[in-house]
């Protein structure tokens, strides 16, 4: 029987041990996502259940970021205090896009009415809300956030995110085109877009953030907090 020298045996040691530590690697990578993405709860079971939380809403802080500044879409920014009782009502601060300039304004929705006041207190009547963008409209059951997560299709769990504290999981689908009309009617999307869910990962379930993505580029991001805190408007004087 040939034998094999022993420099060429030596010779082929570094090769077999690099081949060795990558087949570990790779075996290690694979088990350890597999067991990451088993170790998240049920991607649909935790829209159900924030859908469930959602549609009780009383009240809520929100907070909106948006990226690309879609078109027909005023807002840029916004923070306000969103409630349903004892009748629905809104208030709060926002930068606006208005004819190419962005504008600071502090804003109030009541008897479905917008009021905007661009310096100090002195508000202006700016008619129906809805004919701007009806903040307040985000808590209605049929219209607002619940209906938006009712509305994801193929929903996965892709990971964990805390956000001001509460450790969430981070749910991706496609969001029904008209789910996202229904909450923003002049996006007037024409089909489903990608959408996120932060969803709380114990406790109840509470919907924490949604960015839906209306065209490349574009995401309107809402953050919620404080739910069920009170919340008192008051229409301003005219």
């Amino acid at each position: 029987m040939q034998t094999r020298p022993k420099n060429a045996v030596r010779s082929l040691w570094p090769i077999l041990t690099a081949l060795f530590a990558a087949v570990v690697l790779i075996a290690g990578c694979s088990s350890s996502e597999e067991k990451s993405s088993e170790s998240l709860p049920d991607a649909a079971t935790l829209l159900k259940d924030a859908n469930t939380n959602t549609r009780s809403l009383q009240s809520i802080h929100l907070e909106f970021a948006v990226e690309g500044q879609p078109e027909n879409f005023p807002i840029k920014t916004l923070s306000g205090d969103l409630t349903q009782t004892p009748a629905v009502a809104a208030q709060g601060t926002a930068k606006l896009s208005f004819q190419g300039s962005d504008v600071d304004a502090k804003f109030v929705v009541i008897d479905g009415d917008l009021f905007v006041a661009l310096s100090g207190d002195s508000y202006i009547d700016m008619g129906p809300a809805a004919d701007v963008y009806d903040i307040s409209a985000i808590l209605n059951p049929d219209k607002g956030l619940a209906n938006v997560i009712a509305n994801f299709s193929d929903p996965k769990s892709e990971s964990t995110e805390t956000i001001n504290g509460v450790e969430t999981v981070k749910v991706t689908g496609q969001v029904s085109a008209d789910a996202v009309n229904a909450i923003a009617p002049s996006l007037e999307v024409k089909e489903p877009t990608p959408g996120t869910a932060w969803v709380e990962k114990d406790g109840d379930h509470k919907l924490v953030q949604v960015k839906i993505e209306p065209a490349a580029g574009q995401s309107i991001q809402m953050t919620l907090s404080d739910w069920n805190k009170p919340v008192t408007v008051t229409k301003p004087a005219v």
